[in-house]
């Protein structure tokens, strides 16, 4: 995660320079001067165009000059910025050229792996990392004698023909997942969310509820209840809870959980 970090980091300051460079091919030729200056009761600023720094005072700009002053400034922030973005982008290419993302997981790897089996590494290979997060054991929702019965390629059972596109879908990209697995609020209640599941490539956690059901009213005020208790302990849709819906007219789209699962999963 670090590492995306740092490369999002450094695609924004490579998207500032090309902005500043941009900008600064049409800026006007001059410096600034702004001198306080005051007057009884107020204070307020004249402005000096200077044409070079050897022009100390400058040629003073009348009021009506204002906009161009604005200009110069403008430039002056501009030419300041793109000297610290492009200070910004050497350093962060210097330090992911040298640096090793991989170097503690590369102290375990390479071990002899008779001593390997021995030790608890500080870092795991991301394969590792899902196979133990997918083994925990949970309790999940119980069914009730005559529910309708739909398994997923991976053999779970669950609740209806949308969700088992889901958890094959989800099987498909390779994503573990855990079906209902519980949440637990106020200490003692539970909702067992539909799927939850895991990003191998930066191990977060994501929890996903499918609503199938947003033509019924009290299915309705179930949906809004449930994203209040989501938001309370933390899970925001986009950041690590995904929801997708259907109704009577509007069937589950798989190009939009197709798009979930790239997008936020993979």
């Amino acid at each position: 995660m670090l590492y995306d970090s740092l490369n999002k980091k450094l695609e924004f300051y490579e998207a500032a320079i090309a902005f500043f460079r941009k900008k600064l091919q049409d800026a006007p030729i001059g410096i600034l001067k702004a001198v306080l200056s005051h007057r009884k009761t107020e204070s307020y600023y004249q402005y000096y165009c200077r044409q070079n720094g050897y022009d100390c005072t400058g040629r003073y700009l009348k009021q009506n000059e204002i906009a161009f002053a604005r200009k110069i400034a403008q430039k002056e922030y501009y030419q300041n910025a793109l000297a610290v973005a492009e200070k910004e982008k050497e350093l962060l290419q210097s330090f992911l050229k040298a640096s090793d993302e991989q170097a503690l997981l590369k102290v375990y790897t390479k071990m002899n792996e008779g001593k390997r089996i021995l030790v608890e590494p500080y870092v795991l290979p991301d394969e590792e990392y899902a196979r133990i997060w997918q083994a925990k054991k949970y309790t999940g929702g119980s069914f009730e004698e005559g529910e309708s019965e739909y398994y997923t390629k991976r053999g779970d059972r669950v609740r209806s023909k949308s969700e088992q596109i889901i958890a094959d879908r989800l099987y498909d990209a390779g994503v573990p997942y855990r079906y209902e697995y519980p949440l637990i609020y106020d200490r003692t209640n539970y909702i067992y969310t539909d799927f939850t599941v895991l990003n191998k490539r930066t191990r977060v956690m994501f929890r996903w509820e499918h609503f199938g059901r947003m033509d019924d009213p009290k299915y309705r005020r179930t949906f809004f209840w449930k994203q209040s208790i989501y938001a309370q302990y933390g899970y925001i849709p986009g950041v690590n809870y995904i929801c997708t819906f259907e109704d009577n007219a509007n069937p589950l789209d798989i190009r939009v959980v197709d798009k979930m699962i790239r997008k936020l999963l993979l």
